[in-house]
């Protein structure tokens, strides 16, 4: 059962005993008024999962952090603004939610890797678009798939739900570093820079490549944690690593001819 944490229950340790950093053990939730007395006070929250003991996080690593990374309880009435704690009635105009009535900045880091997301999948939408016209089924079948996970990749997010792994031709995670790493031994085709030359096709899922590695690094920025040098959504910065080396193995099989009209 989720026990909530009041600002009273932290008055009352604080008074006996101050302390700067204050561990939350996973289903444990803030109310909007002990988060607000710890921000003010700039303590530190440390986040660990039930049964763990200590309270450095840099014991920790991300497989054993839980998914939830603001463990806040959402007001009864109004909204609450995770930078200052405050609960208020309208919500700002600068404001946007992380999470139910949990207002954060718009530019906050998991906003902008949020907005990344939402243009790559447009990016997706636009080249399938595009390919459509080629003929080229199999790969606009292929290409379809890969756009259905980021769906998914944005659901976990917003809900802090776990990640399935991608489900693509029944490959492993194995098999994609395989495929990437050797296109030569696979697809006949040697490693090689992005160039003109190789036409339009190609040129489109290069894009869609380079936006999915732009996609991984605002995942980084958003879920890193400085104080450990650990990414809390490690199945998500993982995900995006694969989908760019699965758009680099379908540019190899198009180059490499296994793409039939």
């Amino acid at each position: 059962m989720m026990k909530a944490i009041t600002e009273i229950d932290l008055r009352d340790k604080y008074r006996k005993e101050p302390f700067d950093t204050f561990t939350v053990v996973y289903p444990e939730k803030l109310t909007p008024s002990a988060f607000q007395f710890l921000s003010e006070r700039r303590i530190k929250i440390i986040e660990v999962r039930e049964g763990q003991t200590g309270g450095n996080s840099s014991n920790l690593n991300s497989s054993q952090k839980p998914a939830v990374t603001i463990p806040l309880i959402e007001p009864d009435k109004g909204y609450l603004l995770v930078d200052s704690g405050q609960v208020i009635e309208k919500k700002p105009e600068a404001y946007t939610h992380l999470k139910g009535k949990i207002l954060v900045p718009k530019n906050h880091k998991r906003i902008r890797f949020r907005g990344q997301l939402d243009k790559l999948e447009a990016v997706f939408i636009d080249t399938i678009i595009e390919l459509q016209s080629t003929g080229l089924r199999e790969l606009v079948s292929d290409l379809e798939i890969i756009f259905e996970y980021t769906k998914k990749i944005m659901r976990a997010e917003v809900l802090s739900e776990e990640l399935p792994f991608i489900d693509f031709k029944g490959w492993s995670d194995g098999d994609i570093r395989e495929y990437s790493h050797y296109p030569d031994k696979y697809f006949g085709v040697k490693h090689s820079t992005p160039d003109p030359k190789y036409g339009r096709v190609v040129s489109k899922l290069n894009l869609l490549r380079a936006q999915i590695r732009e996609v991984e690094i605002a995942a980084v920025d958003a879920f890193y944690k400085e104080e450990n040098k650990s990414v809390d959504r490690q199945d998500i910065v993982m995900a995006l690593n694969r989908m760019s080396s699965l758009l680099y193995i379908t540019m190899c099989q198009y180059m490499g001819g296994f793409y039939k009209i």
